[in-house]
């Protein structure tokens, strides 16, 4: 509650600072008048450097500077100042109290002074000496408006509403009716829980200007507070009449029709705020947000909000995005995909968004999206070592291995305290080596990728297949194929690798078993499950039906020039 005050006095900050120089001067004829020129000139110089290493950031040597100052000048009610604010700026509160005190004990007419004074004692819940404070400054300053405001703020953060409803009558009586005045009367009326008097603190205004929407708006809401829905439904209606398409109009009707349960209605009114460019768009993306993770929540009506929502923003980045979302959850990865694009076109300074259309490509395989995307999203964001692994990985599949290899090696070098990520580097980088031969790379890198990741499900497959079709560490592979098939069963590629390796260990009648799961699970028409099914076969003196496996992997677009040459071997 405080803090909020703090923020709303600091305004005086920015017309202090400005005072600096000017107060300088003045105390060469005030306290300073019993300095030589000499000590006057270090003193000027010592405070000179200190405000350049204020502009400058350097606040610690800015501090060094002004207490410098203050031992040759301890009567410079300007070096209290400045290191007043260096202690607030480090949170040092009551350090910072005790240097404006004394700053302004120096030069009592500085009034700016005395309001940062009594920020600081509110800051530090010194709320009594911060009032006295704020009413002697309006004692010394009758005529200053904002000097009323600030003492009606603070005893209204610290609910002492009716000594602030005193403050604001004063100030009115004083000048007659002020909105400002009114306003904060009826805020505090709502926070008594009077709406009422806060009833009539607006209905004041609305005689002064009977078509000002604000104010209208004002009272419908706490008509609505009042349980008075039909008198608020009655002035929204008005509001209409006076400025049609106000989108804030439409979204209050929209909340009255949805609570009373008149669905029909308060849909027709939350389109026409969806219309309204003037209803802000952080209001419309959250009633959206809403309704996306509302059970049951109809399609057509989502998609038409987000159609209207692109519809009066279409300059803004935010209405794409989220129109890409909405466009994800119901599998439509294209279009969510062309938003996402057109969000970033607006503001290519979003990494989650990046990362989507990156991961949409890659489930499209549409590698060429992805390369070229990944490629954009480095030149943004150089640091981010997940687009690499997307570069990589589109390289990979374009058959670039090589240059696959070096942008997985340099996002790999950007990863900092994420295991997971580094696992699936390595598992890439395993992936490129070994389409380039480099066995002795590959094998490093899958080792390093299960030392990061030991359950990688892909890793532990391929390296194991990688193993047995070099006839390397068997052992080693047929255990790696195991774990992958425990940790996710019924995958018909993880089993097809169990089989050949152990087909290549020799153990044909668990390989046969192996074989003909991978072909219950999906690989029926698979090839190379084809192909293996009859290698096993052969070796088990089955020929026949080997001759018919093959045969059948052949159909499905396994290499003809092998599987010719294995068929051959029975004719």
């Amino acid at each position: 509650m405080i803090r909020t005050l703090f923020l709303f006095l600091c305004v005086a900050l920015v017309i202090v600072g400005c005072k600096t120089t000017e107060s300088v001067r003045s105390n060469r004829s005030g306290g300073v008048v019993s300095l030589s020129q000499e000590e006057l000139r270090a003193y000027e110089i010592a405070f000179l450097d200190g405000n350049k290493e204020k502009i400058l950031g350097n606040i610690a040597e800015a501090e060094q500077y002004f207490k410098m100052a203050l031992s040759i000048n301890q009567n410079s009610d300007v070096a209290y100042f400045e290191l007043a604010k260096i202690s607030v700026e480090r949170g040092r509160f009551d350090e910072a109290a005790t240097l404006m005190e004394k700053a302004r004990d120096l030069n009592k007419e500085n009034m700016w002074y005395a309001e940062y004074l009594a920020k600081i004692y509110a800051e530090t819940g010194q709320f009594n000496l911060s009032i006295e404070t704020l009413e002697e400054i309006i004692e010394a300053n009758p005529e200053k408006v904002e000097y009323y405001f600030n003492l009606g703020a603070l005893l209204g953060a610290m609910e002492k509403y009716d000594e602030a409803i005193k403050v604001y009558d004063e100030l009115e009586n004083k000048y007659g009716l002020m909105e400002e005045v009114a306003m904060q009367r009826q805020v505090i009326y709502r926070d008594q829980n009077n709406p009422q008097k806060a009833l009539e603190e607006v209905s004041r205004l609305i005689t002064f200007n009977p078509s000002e929407i604000r104010y209208l708006g004002m009272k419908a809401e706490i008509l609505e507070e009042m349980g008075r829905i039909e008198e608020a439904k009655t002035l929204y209606d008005k509001m209409l009449e006076i400025e049609p398409g106000f989108g804030q109009i439409y979204f209050s009707l929209f909340r009255i029709y949805e609570n009373e349960g008149k669905t029909e209605q308060a849909r027709a009114y939350l389109l026409s705020a969806f219309e309204s460019p003037s209803l802000g768009i952080d209001v419309k993306v959250n009633v959206l947000l809403n309704l996306m993770t509302k059970p049951g929540e109809s399609p057509e009506l989502l998609f038409a909000l987000s159609d209207k929502l692109v519809e009066a923003h279409p300059a803004n980045a935010k209405a794409h995005a989220i129109q890409g979302d909405l466009y994800n959850n119901f599998q439509k990865p294209v279009e969510a995909r062309a938003s996402f694009l057109r969000a970033l076109e607006l503001d290519p300074n979003r990494p989650p968004i990046w990362q989507e259309v990156l991961i949409i490509s890659s489930e499209l395989n549409d590698f060429e999206t992805m390369l070229s995307e990944s490629e954009k999203a480095i030149e943004y964001f150089p640091q981010q070592p997940l687009f690499y692994l997307f570069n990589g990985i589109a390289l990979q599949q374009m058959e670039r291995a090589q240059e696959a290899v070096e942008s997985l090696k340099a996002g790999k070098n950007l990863v900092i305290d994420n295991n997971e990520l580094l696992g699936q580097f390595y598992a890439s980088l395993g992936d490129a080596h070994h389409s380039i031969k480099d066995n002795k790379s590959s094998d490093s890198a899958y080792e390093k990728s299960l030392k990061y990741t030991p359950s990688n499900v892909i890793v532990l497959n391929n390296y194991a297949y990688y193993l047995s079709l070099r006839e390397k560490d068997l052992e080693k592979a047929e255990k790696m194929a195991k774990k992958a098939n425990d940790l996710s069963p019924n995958q018909a590629s993880f089993q097809d690798t169990y089989a050949w390796v152990l087909f290549k260990r020799g153990n044909y009648q668990n390989a046969l078993f192996w074989i003909k799961e991978a072909l219950k699970n999906g690989g029926a028409e698979d090839p190379d499950v084809l192909e293996h099914h009859g290698d096993i076969l052969w070796q088990l003196d089955q020929k026949m039906e080997a001759k018919t496996a093959w045969q059948m992997a052949l159909d499905f677009g396994g290499n003809e020039k092998s599987l010719k040459e294995k068929i051959g071997r029975l004719e």
